[in-house]
């Protein structure tokens, strides 16, 4: 799975600690690059992911990458790129609020890990979030507004409750908002 601006700001890092940027990240949407405006959306999303790397540089992480242009045309940091301290997204959340609402650079898990997320989705219900939604086939959860609004309070211990079913060796999850 290739990281995105929006793995990289809204992902559980191994401390539990969950960078909570959803609503600035934007939604989930189709990385087919099909239909009308694929293009455009990708050079939108180029253009907001410079403008990120520049102010995660400039508010104090000055080897911070640059998207790179993947072979399916999509925007991204590289796997290589560091997490982003919380300060620094809070620095930059408008800059991030500027990618493009239907952008997304990740490929569909594989079964075997949209498996695993769906196990780790029923065992974040089962610890008090009753409307944690399933994965969609990107391996992202597509949090409503109340999920986003609480922030991490609302499910932090369910999340540190199931940490152990998370497919991803680093512990990070993918969030995004919900279409309404």
């Amino acid at each position: 799975m290739t990281r995105t601006a929006l793995t990289l700001a809204c992902s559980l890092p191994a401390g539990m600690a969950l960078a909570f940027l959803v609503a600035a990240c934007g939604n989930s949407g189709s990385s087919s690059g099909a239909g009308v405006g694929a293009g455009s959306l990708n050079q939108r999303s180029t253009v907001a992911l410079r403008e990120l790397a520049r102010c995660v540089r400039a508010h104090g992480m000055p080897s911070f990458p640059d998207p790179q242009i993947g072979s399916d045309g999509h925007p991204s940091f590289p796997d290589s790129a560091p997490r982003i301290p919380y300060a620094i997204q809070q620095a930059c959340r408008t800059v991030a609020a500027q990618i493009p609402a239907d952008y997304t650079a990740t490929t569909p898990v594989s079964t075997s890990d949209f498996q695993k997320l769906a196990t780790l989705a029923r065992c974040i219900r089962l610890h008090g979030v009753a409307d944690w939604p399933d994965p969609n086939p990107l391996g992202e959860f597509p949090i409503d507004t109340r999920l986003q609004q609480g922030g991490k309070r609302l499910f932090y211990g369910a999340l540190h409750a199931c940490a152990r079913l998370n497919p991803n060796p680093n512990g990070g999850i993918n969030v995004v908002r919900a279409h309404p």
